[in-house]
């Protein structure tokens, strides 16, 4: 029907044989058409970021690509399809879909509703084989619409009946079939076929137990009868096709079965309906169904099936196909050799390239079942080691206690730990896990330095995450004093100890985290996974809002660009932390929003309660209050996380719930806690945890006016020490709210001085509207007016609702008409619609906009849009003159 209507119409189907082959269904949807494509049409849809799928789709060599690279890849690719005409993309059998298949389907979702795309799915459900996680994903999406079609009626079975048997069934036989098939169209096909079979020239006379019997057996049954009359080479045939999937043409065919006249055999099988020829101008064998090809393939003698797999695994290798298809049939052979192994690895890095870890785990992991030397079983279980902490980490642990019972060179085995990294905290082992670092890190001989600093980065890490291992802090003041080092396990390991000191409010730890994230090999570090230089990146943005998030906008364009999803969604996380202290709520919720639908793909680990902390923070500035709640509510962790997780920013953000809310009691003993859980990762640094001034917030609330000043004053002491004009803004704001007149003036107008040329504008907006209640107190109503209408214009331009309204409120309390927004001219556009402004000025198109900005087109229409309108202009060629006013350009 699509086709008749003039849409292009890509199909794929899953097998269950090939789910282990990496972007399987994605290659069925887009080869055949990409092969067949003139070499203009061809460099239309590969063009701009499209490039990647196209190495992917034809093997060719290029940089390595991950997953999220790949799915941005292949979602434009789609989006290039699309341009020319209306596409159709049709699965059947979409639970046996690879998973990167499944991520891609998902990923697309997401953004259909910018382009002439449909998608159209078959799956059956609950099937266990299926990936349900992703599979749940694409099902509930709120645009996905379920059809479930009924049963057939005992009218239809009576039709497919007469057709097959060549007269009407009697109502008996009739009832008996639709009971025994529950209204299955291939059971009541398969039933009347079997019946049809066996039929002598009397009227059929089947009793019910006979024929519900024929109804649960039908498919292997016939399968199983129908070969039994056909020649030994017919059956020897289906056999080949069970195996060999979408490469069974009569060629391999004849190959896998060493038969002369397979092509008759071929024919013969369809003759028999359990055959039909598919593909380009029918040059593939296929099953009428995949259960029919369960049974052939089931019904195997079990040394004949492993014959076919190797024969077809040695065609394909032969032939030059991906080490991955070849891989595809030697995970169905036990007992393999060295030569397997060698192309297991390869299939292994060759999915790991290809963003496909789940697939490279399922190769590496089978290639470690062979009979190998030493040596190869321990760059095996490098290899499965380094691949199985991004799928499988119980299976990396396993994989690492097996490497550690073969070696026993100190050195080797610092080696294999250093290659699991954090993985034992992920799974709430992080007790174990330290005792390990640091027995390795005491047996490494003097003069493996560079090793060392690794591991101690590592083992840094633990007490910023997990709750209850200070002592490992200790080791801090010792590795300070290390000589200088130019390698990049050198930069982490500063990078971790100015961590250290960020959090303990120690002013060395900024300068130290610039020194090492100059290094030239901390970008790929980081993106590649590193996680010992976060805490550097985190010093640099709570230490200087502009240098950190310059820092953060690097990482977050090398991950897209590498496809590092996790460390994506690390520095997304970050990024929107320093959005919302710029006080840009719309871009710091895009940021935290991204992480969230991240995690549906790749889950984000300890980042995630941190990343819905920040979302409800920013949607409480917002006046989404009732939102904000919903999204700390959904803040879930296992019971390892809640010693091992980044829990004080949740803790934060509920005080601040509560407050709002007017329940001060309990927000200050959220308040409090928040405090105490930042205390045990040995933190005391207001910049990152304002906790002790929304106690006295609080406090203040209560009554408790003197208690309040105490936890305000200390908080102002520690933000000086630590000299980050963010954090002393707001200590002395919320100092002067508790304070008596004139400290409260003279506290509010250091505030508004300290803020004023730093990035912060939503907490200036905070310390002018507080410091005009001063001024009215004072009887200053003029200086008031003008400190109040400073403060809208600051909120109104971060989307501050609440804010805006209050002082509306003052305004009018004061006499004054509040005058309207004026969110027009250069500081009215946002951080995002400066981005596209700028791109579009340089003479880019929006499809080539959103290709390197990781958004829709229709997002770049609404930016240009919002452009427009706040700038007054019409048209894209007036944007550069005016843009180049910006600051920095």
């Amino acid at each position: 029907m699509a086709a008749a209507d003039g849409m292009r119409v890509l199909s794929a189907r899953g097998a269950h044989l090939e789910r282990g082959y990496a972007f399987g269904l994605v290659r069925q949807l887009f080869e055949s058409s990409l092969r067949r494509a003139g070499a203009d049409e061809r460099e239309r849809w590969l063009s701009g970021a499209a490039a990647a799928a196209g190495r992917l789709l034809a093997a060719a060599d290029g940089e390595q690509q991950s997953e999220m690279s790949l799915l941005h890849s292949l979602f434009w690719l789609t989006a290039n399809v699309c341009q020319e005409r209306p596409v159709l993309l049709v699965v059947d059998d979409l639970h046996w879909a690879d998973e990167p298949s499944l991520r891609f389907l998902a990923y697309l979702q997401q953004r259909l509703y910018d382009m002439p795309l449909f998608i159209a799915a078959a799956t059956r459900p609950s099937d266990p084989s299926a990936a349900m996680d992703l599979l749940d994903l694409v099902l509930t999406h709120p645009e996905c619409r379920i059809l479930q079609p009924k049963p057939l009626s005992p009218q239809a079975v009576g039709v497919v009946l007469a057709e097959i048997l060549g007269e009407s069934p009697k109502p008996t036989l009739l009832s008996a079939c639709h009971t025994a098939a529950a209204g299955n169209p291939l059971l009541v096909k398969e039933v009347a076929r079997a019946l049809a079979s066996e039929r002598d020239d009397s009227a059929i006379e089947v009793d019910d137990v006979q024929l519900r019997d024929i109804g649960t057996k039908a498919v292997a049954r016939r399968v199983s009868v129908e070969l039994r009359r056909l020649s030994p080479a017919a059956r020897r045939v289906a056999e080949a096709v069970a195996v060999l999937g979408r490469h069974a043409d009569p060629r391999h065919v004849a190959a896998v079965t060493a038969l002369a006249q397979a092509d008759r055999a071929l024919n013969e099988l369809a003759s028999a309906q359990i055959l039909r020829r598919a593909g380009e101008e029918e040059a593939v064998a296929e099953f009428l169904h995949p259960l029919v090809r369960s049974a052939v393939y089931e019904q195997m003698d079990p040394s004949e099936r492993v014959r076919c797999h190797l024969a077809s695994a040695a065609l394909l290798t032969r032939e030059g196909h991906r080490a991955e298809e070849t891989a595809s049939h030697l995970l169905r052979v036990p007992n393999l050799t060295g030569e397997h192994v060698s192309m297991l690895r390869k299939a292994g890095m060759e999915a790991l390239a290809n963003g496909a870890p789940e697939s490279a785990h399922a190769y590496l992991a089978h290639a470690l079942t062979a009979e190998m030397t030493l040596e190869e079983r321990l760059e095996t279980l490098k290899d499965t080691i380094g691949v199985d902490v991004l799928v499988d980490v119980e299976a990396g642990l396993d994989h690492l206690a097996v490497a550690l019972r073969l070696v026993d060179d100190p050195v080797q085995v610092a080696e294999f730990v250093a290659l699991v990294g954090l993985a034992k905290l992920w799974v709430g082992l992080a007790e174990e896990m330290t005792e390990e670092l640091i027995k390795v890190i005491a047996d490494l001989p003097e003069n493996c330095d560079d090793l060392r600093r690794g591991l101690e980065a590592i083992l840094l890490d633990v007490p910023l995450v997990v709750v209850g291992f200070e002592h490992v802090c200790q080791r801090v003041a010792r590795l300070r004093r290390l000589p200088p080092s130019s390698t990049i396990n050198a930069a982490l390991l500063e990078s971790m100890i100015a961590g250290h000191e960020s959090f303990a409010g120690d002013p060395r730890g900024l300068d130290r985290a610039r020194e090492a994230l100059a290094h030239p090999q901390m970008l790929a570090a980081t993106t590649s996974g590193a996680s010992a230089s976060v805490p550097g990146y985190l010093t640099l943005l709570i230490g200087d809002l502009r240098e950190g998030m310059d820092a953060y906008g690097e990482l977050v364009t090398e991950a897209r660009r590498q496809g590092s999803t996790v460390t994506l969604g690390v520095a997304l996380t970050y990024r929107g932390m320093g959005w919302l202290r710029m006080g840009e709520l719309a871009e710091a919720e895009n940021d935290l929003r991204e992480v969230i639908e991240l995690h549906h793909i790749t889950p984000m680990g300890v980042v995630l309660p941190l990343a819905r902390g920040l979302l409800a923070e920013v949607l409480l500035e917002k006046g989404r209050i009732d939102d904000a709640s919903a999204v700390i509510t959904q803040v879930s962790l296992p019971p390892s996380l809640l010693q091992d997780g980044i829990l004080y920013p949740c803790l934060h953000v509920q005080a601040r719930i509560l407050a709002g809310q007017g329940r001060y009691e309990a927000a200050l003993e959220a308040a409090v806690q928040t405090g105490e859980r930042f205390a045990a990762y040995n933190g005391g640094n207001p910049a990152l945890v304002a906790w002790r001034s929304q106690a006295a917030l609080c406090l203040h609330a209560l009554g408790d006016t003197a208690a309040a000043q105490a936890y305000a004053h200390e908080e102002l002491e520690l933000a000086e020490r630590w000299g980050a004009p963010y954090a002393i803004g707001h200590a002395l704001r919320v100092a002067g709210l508790v304070s008596p007149m004139p400290d409260a003036v003279t506290l509010l107008e250091r505030s508004v001085e300290v803020l004023r040329p730093s990035p912060a504008r939503l907490e200036l907006a905070y310390a002018l509207v507080d410091l005009s209640a001063c001024r009215r107190r004072q009887g200053q109503p003029a200086a008031a007016r003008s400190l109040l209408q400073e403060g809208m214009d600051l909120a109104q331009r971060c989307g501050a609702d609440p804010l805006v309204t209050s002082v509306r409120d003052e305004l009018r309390a004061l006499g004054a008409r509040p005058r309207r927004s004026y969110l027009t001219g250069l500081e009215a556009l946002t951080p995002s619609e400066a981005r596209v402004a700028g791109l579009a000025a340089t003479g880019l198109t929006n499809r080539q906009i959103a290709q390197r900005l990781y958004i829709t087109v229709k997002t770049v229409e609404v930016h240009l849009s919002n452009t427009y309108q706040k700038l007054r202009v019409r048209r894209r060629n007036e944007l550069g003159a005016i843009l180049a006013k910006l600051p920095g350009r």
